[in-house]
């Protein structure tokens, strides 16, 4: 793929109306993508002015989030991978709060595989250009509550309604090449690609939405309290409502036995309640805040059920 020659052109030209074909809007980011090492040099100035709008527009404005493996759904995918892989230099200063923004829409309205891209970059910024992103710390922390509180819904979600599913084999998809430039390419129908199934059985080509996720809550705790210690604030008035949700999540039992279409679903629901357990045993700083809470005692008891009905589900 030759490099990209002129960045303004380039950018005006990716989010044009008339670009008619999802797939070759598709084919202009993944060139920008493959041009990221313009970002280590003398030229990342430019490069942002010109694409991270772009790439912002593509988000929140040409696209929506999707829930079946699409072609729009990978344009968005390859938008927040550029934008998970820009250098946090000065040069970004300047966009961090629009790209925390934009991060946390994606965050919070898209599928899991996009999401999972977006807490990094949530975290990544939070980090980085602390103090001045204090008061977008917040909206964050809602959003990991918002998961917790729904976390014994995904739970029936995915074994209850998906054990009464029947897996149906799905054939092998044909790869379909890249059109290269200038092929006529029909507009591809995505109207109805985010619809889910209503069955927790993971049938081929669907993304689980990022607030009914376990791989979502797995990647939570740690970043949250990393964030409790960078902005040591927001403790007092997060912990007493975060930390029962979180205890609550780990004493969920999950099902008795799993059906094998399960596995993957059981495994993941296992390793999110052992994240949790993990950060409430290994963080001195969390450890030393809930010693004296009420529901210290509860913490443990949450994580010795959890040991057992790991042990007895999967035997």
């Amino acid at each position: 793929m030759s490099p990209i020659q002129n960045f303004e052109q380039h950018s005006r030209h990716l989010v044009e109306p008339d670009i008619e074909s999802m797939q070759m809007r598709l084919q202009m980011a993944m060139e920008v993508r493959d041009s990221l090492e313009i970002a280590h040099t003398a030229e990342y100035s430019n490069f942002l002015k010109c694409y991270f709008r772009a790439f912002s527009v593509i988000l929140l404005q040409i696209t929506k989030p999707q829930f079946t493996d699409n072609p729009e759904h990978k344009l968005r995918n390859v938008a927040v991978e550029v934008l998970n892989r820009l250098p946090h230099s000065e040069v970004l200063r300047p966009f961090v709060q629009d790209l925390l923004k934009v991060a946390m829409q994606v965050l919070t309205t898209d599928n899991e595989e996009n999401g999972l891209i977006c807490i990094r970059i949530i975290f990544d910024l939070l980090r980085n250009f602390r103090p001045t992103l204090e008061n977008e710390v917040q909206p964050f922390l809602d959003f990991v509550c918002k998961i917790y509180q729904n976390f014994k819904l995904t739970v029936s979600h995915f074994f209850e309604n998906g054990a009464a599913a029947v897996p149906v084999p799905v054939p092998v998809p044909v790869p379909v090449p890249v059109p290269v430039s200038g092929e006529d390419i029909k507009p591809m129908d995505v109207s109805d690609q985010a619809i889910t199934s209503s069955t927790g059985y993971n049938v081929s080509g669907q993304l689980n939405p990022s607030t009914r996720s376990f791989k979502i809550v797995t990647e939570s705790p740690l970043v949250v309290m990393f964030l409790f210690q960078l902005y040591g604030r927001l403790v007092q008035t997060n912990i007493p409502h975060l930390l029962p949700l979180m205890v609550a999540a780990i004493s969920v039992p999950g099902p008795e036995k799993v059906h094998p279409h399960l596995k993957n679903h059981f495994i993941e629901l296992k390793g999110a309640q052992v994240k949790v357990s993990v950060c409430f045993s290994q963080n001195h700083f969390l450890e030393k805040l809930i010693y004296s809470l009420p529901l210290y005692k509860n913490i443990w008891e949450s994580a010795l059920l959890l040991k057992w009905t790991f042990k007895t589900s999967i035997s």
